[in-house]
């Protein structure tokens, strides 16, 4: 007996010994050896779950439009349906998405290529900008030349670039009263001033692996490519990741995904791009804002011709003979003939017009001089001389002259300023990165692929940064993406956008999308609160006809998302993706009300304090549900309520509610534990850490 005892655990290993390697046998049948073949299994795996969830999908929706809606209470039952429509068409911008995406692998580097570093930097602290920039000084590729852009215009960090030996740009004099444009004005800027023929941009924390600029050149032996995006990896996530700052889900599947389309994203750092492309899509989009001003001018002017009354018939001449040059410039600007032709056309009509005028009123001033030497005033008499032999000279001169000459012909001075074709209201005429965006990096991609560039996603980290150490920088930053997203959708439709491929729309407007989701999630999470303290169902009735149709749906969705996901950390994101609902709804109303946004730089340094203030909305959601699951126990219990599917459906649903959004409470309160500390992988610095990390 002891004897066989004492034999158990050799049993034991060799018999685990044999499963695995029978699994290893059978996964070597089932499983190609090579890893090409392994990812198109993969794919041919995802679509088949894909397909099967659309099928169920589609079934579902179709049901609850036509029989399953509760008659009885529209106002409860057609709010929940429409937030499940939304998320099934969220679906299938996934799926679509997600239909194709490539594998990479960094191509053979492009010999001789010469690159400009651009560290960014506004008000961090210089010990943080000295990491990101040293590093980049032992960036292995041999033609790069590193710059500091300092929008701060700070003494210290001027004399820390040239200890390191980066260039230094600030802003110079010209930008004095005129719009800065934040990130995107400070990158124009230096643009202006370099000349590498690619540009790695990193923000100032963002430090990169020395063989950053090696992994990915070699995709610019494509002349088409403009630009290409590693991920964003932070080093400083807390234990937990308790503000779901880490985006493994974005930058893996998703923007892999969006490279099978040629629609990767250049996400504002950690990107190398091509000058060529910046400055052709800087010059088109001068020629294309000039047209628009000429366009401009002509319909003001013919505004002002059709509004004005001449008061003489000089006036009304010189108003008249201005209509023939309006439609000789309409019809230049149709043919095609440069923009300077047009203007000339109309500026030149306009200064005879000006000329014509103030002729008329020289001429009449010279009578009245005529009347006074009659009468014997002989200086009057010669100056009148004077005046009729020189006329047309002086009603040149003038017109040149006269700041008010437009307005003298009842024309208004912006008309003819919009003629001009300056951008005097800018400090640079030539803007690469768009500006009219907060995220200027997702409108630059889109109107690059709007020209016919093509991006490129390279999956492998290569620079490591840091991530918002408290709420409160957290959703500053998260506000600031939904905004500028928001703002895209609305000044630069990618469905009305000239040059992109459907495909490309298609993954623009899901990015765009998903920041719609907080009206929608609204209806989810309180939904289950108005039931358990009404009875009152959306449906016509919790049953199981119901429950055989949602259920597989949403399973096989829940498999078709993690099967996506697999081997990442995505929880924390999931239950942000609820949370964070009031955040959008904020989004969405804010610039569709017109508020004014600025780019806020996102806080490098822990602020300290408690952040429920800013979660009320969540709290109060937390509180109600739980206050409800309460109730419909209770009132289950003493026989109030006999739904015995549709509470316990909302009781799990509500607790479900709950523990998505308690992510979000627990960050509101969040400290760090005292011994952890963040530090920059060691390979980054092979003699050791310029400065202790804690000073970021």
């Amino acid at each position: 007996m002891m004897g066989s005892l004492s034999h158990q655990p050799q049993g034991i290993a060799r018999l685990a010994h044999w499963l695995k390697a029978g699994a290893r046998r059978a996964a070597s049948l089932l499983l190609p050896p090579e890893a090409e073949e392994r990812g198109r299994l993969r794919l041919r795996v995802f679509r088949i779950i894909a397909l099967a969830d659309l099928t169920l999908g589609l079934y579902y929706i179709v049901w609850r439009y036509t029989a399953s809606l509760n008659m009885r209470a529209l106002w409860f039952a057609i709010p929940l349906v429409l937030a499940e429509t939304y998320s099934f068409i969220d679906t299938i911008l996934f799926i679509f998405m997600m239909w194709k995406p490539p594998r990479r692998a960094a191509p053979p580097p492009l010999e001789g290529a010469t690159v400009d570093v651009y560290v960014t930097t506004y008000n961090e602290l210089v010990e943080l900008v000295r990491l990101t920039a040293e590093a980049a000084t032992r960036i292995t590729w041999p033609n790069t030349q590193v710059y500091i852009l300092d929008d701060g215009a700070r003494p210290v960090m001027k004399a820390m670039a040239e200890e390191l030996g980066c260039g230094y740009i600030t802003r110079s004099d010209e930008w004095t009263g005129k719009p800065r444009h934040a990130k995107a004005g400070n990158v124009n800027n230096a643009l202006l001033q370099t000349f590498g023929e690619f540009i790695l941009i990193l923000d100032a924390d963002q430090i990169p692996a020395p063989q950053i600029v090696d992994r990915c050149i070699g995709y610019f032996r494509n002349p088409q490519v403009a630009f290409v995006q590693t991920p964003q990896y932070f080093y400083n996530l807390p234990p937990g990741d308790p503000f779901g700052s880490d985006a493994p889900l974005f930058y893996g599947p998703i923007l892999q995904g969006k490279d099978g389309w040629d629609a990767a994203f250049f996400c504002g750092s950690n990107a190398i791009l091509r000058r060529e492309a910046l400055m052709q899509l800087g010059l088109t989009g001068y020629v294309q804002e000039m047209e628009q001003r000429v366009r401009r001018g002509l319909s003001e002017i013919e505004r002002d011709l059709a509004r004005r009354e001449a008061d003489t018939p000089v006036q009304r001449a010189a108003l008249h003979s201005l209509r023939p040059a309006l439609i000789q410039a309409r019809q230049s600007l149709k043919d095609g003939q440069p923009l300077e032709v047009v203007s000339d056309i109309v500026r030149d009509a306009v200064a005879a017009a000006q000329q014509t005028v103030a002729q008329q009123d020289m001429a009449a001033i010279a009578e009245d001089l005529r009347a006074m030497a009659a009468a014997g005033d002989e200086t009057a008499a010669q100056v009148s001389q004077f005046m009729l032999e020189r006329l047309p000279d002086l009603a040149r001169e003038v017109t040149e002259s006269a700041p008010s000459g437009p307005e003298a012909v009842g024309l208004s001075p912006q008309a003819i300023e919009d003629l001009a074709l300056t951008r005097a209201d800018e400090a640079v005429p030539v803007m690469a990165l768009a500006t009219f965006s907060i995220t200027e990096d997702m409108a630059t991609a889109m109107r690059l692929h709007a020209m016919g560039w093509r991006s490129v996603f390279h999956p492998e980290i290569l620079a490591y940064g840091l991530a918002p150490e408290d709420l409160g920088s957290a959703l500053k930053q998260r506000l600031r993406w939904a905004q500028g997203t928001i703002q895209v959708f609305l000044r630069e439709n990618p469905f009305l956008i000239k040059g992109l491929s459907f495909p490309q729309r298609l993954q623009y407007f899901t990015t765009m999308y998903s920041y719609f989701s907080g009206f929608f999630n609204l209806i989810y999470v309180l939904s289950p609160i108005v039931y358990l303290f009404t009875t009152i169902p959306p449906v016509s009735a919790w049953s199981l006809e119901f429950a055989w149709r949602l259920v597989p749906f949403l399973l096989l969705n829940k498999l078709m998302f993690r099967y996506v996901a697999w081997g990442l950390s995505i929880w924390r994101g999931e239950q942000y993706s609820l949370a964070l609902f009031p955040l959008w709804i904020q989004a969405v109303v804010s610039v569709l009300a017109g508020a004014k946004l600025k780019f806020v730089v996102t806080s490098k340094q822990r602020q300290t304090g408690n952040y429920l203030h800013l979660i009320r909305p969540q709290l109060l959601i937390v509180w109600l549900t739980a206050l409800a699951i309460m109730y419909g126990l209770f009132s289950f219990i003493v026989g109030w309520n006999l739904q015995v599917e549709g509470t316990l459906v909302n009781i799990f649903w509500g607790c479900y509610n709950i523990v998505m959004l308690s992510a979000i409470v627990r960050a509101a309160v969040y400290k760090p534990p005292a011994s952890w500390e963040a530090r920059p992988p060691a390979f980054l610095f092979p003699s050791g850490y310029p400065i202790h990390s804690s000073a970021n």
